[in-house]
């Protein structure tokens, strides 16, 4: 009969781990990986198709409100020029005298360089709409500044004693503890001189 050596808790433990790592790498190879790319495959035509349609309605929608833009803008400069024909007419009958007569050339100039302005910028916005990202600024904000260091406070000076201030008054302790209360006041005291503090 031979003698039988126990096992460590650290060699039991890594029993359990190269087990434990075993299952997990077959689950991994076997089983979550091709599901993963499985889900990919099947997630692909969907997400391009939901791109594609994003990409083709917002199209659409630039090419339909374009036209819009332009008559709404070109209506409204024909009726600011209407009221502002308007406006000059009442106003020289209020003074009296004969209304202002309006080239037709100039008009339809006029309403020419706002139409084709019009048509300028909503160019433009089918235009800008087709760009990714537009411009990026490469501005980097200066960091906070950090906080002071603090200053630690002065170190109190010690109160005067009694015997401290009969010293300096050349009285005796005992003699006037009267005055001492107003001697003791850091307040009023003066500062000590460096031969005093010695």
């Amino acid at each position: 009969m031979g003698l039988r050596k126990k096992k460590t808790l650290l060699e039991q433990a890594e029993g359990y781990v190269g087990a434990a790592i075993d299952q997990a790498r077959d689950f991994v190879q076997d089983t979550a990986l091709p599901a993963i790319s499985d889900a990919k495959e099947k997630a692909a035509p969907v997400v391009a198709a939901g791109a594609a349609t994003v990409a083709e309605k917002a199209s659409e929608a630039k090419v339909k409100a374009a036209p819009v833009v332009a008559a709404g803008a070109a209506t409204v400069a024909a009726k600011a020029a209407e009221a502002k024909g308007y406006a000059e007419t009442k106003a020289a009958e209020l003074n009296g005298s004969k209304p202002k007569k309006r080239s037709k050339v100039k008009t339809l100039l006029l309403l020419g360089a706002v139409g084709g302005g019009v048509a300028v910028i909503a160019k433009k916005l089918q235009g800008s709409a087709g760009d990714s990202g537009g411009w990026q600024s490469s501005y980097d904000p200066a960091p906070p500044p950090s906080p002071a260091a603090s200053v630690p406070p002065p170190a109190p000076e010690p109160e005067p004693t009694v015997a401290d201030t009969a010293a300096d008054t050349g009285t005796d302790s005992g003699a006037d503890t009267a005055a001492t209360p107003e001697a003791a006041d850091p307040l009023t005291d003066p500062l000590p001189t460096e031969t005093e503090q010695q």
